[in-house]
């Protein structure tokens, strides 16, 4: 079911091609630019979440986070019980992942800037590098457990069961395609100053 809105589903894959980008550059001097690049579009991507969280669709909206957030620890024991939840959108567990992935990009981001522009103490340096590594755990994580889902999923076929009793019909356009627009078009503006193609 596509519950996304065109921004949230464009960002996601964006925030995961610049994590990879990130990831892969930065033991790398030769590539330091393009882990600068991407750190900073990954900042940019989190500060749009942020903004798009009161004023986005209605699975983009901040409003439900505090049940869910209440609801994690129910979530994590029905989901040991063998009792799979059925949500649309993000679950109680899928809340805590996204944000916890949010706030640790805005703090690998922060760090990274204060490391790039040689603002403190060597600290700060220590500081980025393991923001870095609990980024990559979260998003380990983040990963495994979709991956997890989706077999659990397909053996128990519940997905069009459960679909069909709550009658939730499949949308087949993702809204606010002009936002995304936007955004593909701040960030090619941004990469081509940074890479000195806008010359």
């Amino acid at each position: 079911m596509m519950v996304w809105d065109s921004p949230i589903f464009f960002t996601h894959w964006l925030l995961a091609f610049c994590f990879v980008g990130a990831v892969l550059t930065q033991e790398s001097e030769k590539f330091r630019l393009v882990h600068v690049t991407m750190g900073y579009t990954m900042l940019g991507i989190v500060s749009f979440r942020v903004i798009w969280g009161f004023v986005g669709s209605k699975y983009a909206r901040f409003i439900t986070i505090k049940p869910r957030f209440i609801r994690a620890r129910e979530n994590i024991q029905s989901t040991l019980n063998g009792y799979k939840e059925f949500s649309i959108g993000l679950n109680a567990l899928g809340f805590v992942a996204a944000y916890l992935l949010m706030g640790a990009v805005l703090l690998v981001s922060a760090s990274g800037y204060l490391v790039f522009n040689e603002i403190g103490p060597e600290l700060i340096s220590e500081i980025h590098e393991w923001m870095g590594n609990l980024l990559i755990a979260v998003v380990v994580v983040h990963v495994s457990s979709i991956v997890l889902n989706a077999i659990y999923q397909r053996l128990q076929k519940t997905n069009v069961e459960v679909a069909k009793k709550v009658g939730v019909l499949d949308q087949r356009a993702r809204p606010y395609k002009l936002v995304t627009i936007i955004i593909l078009l701040v960030v090619v503006y941004f990469w081509g100053i940074q890479f000195e193609i806008w010359q």
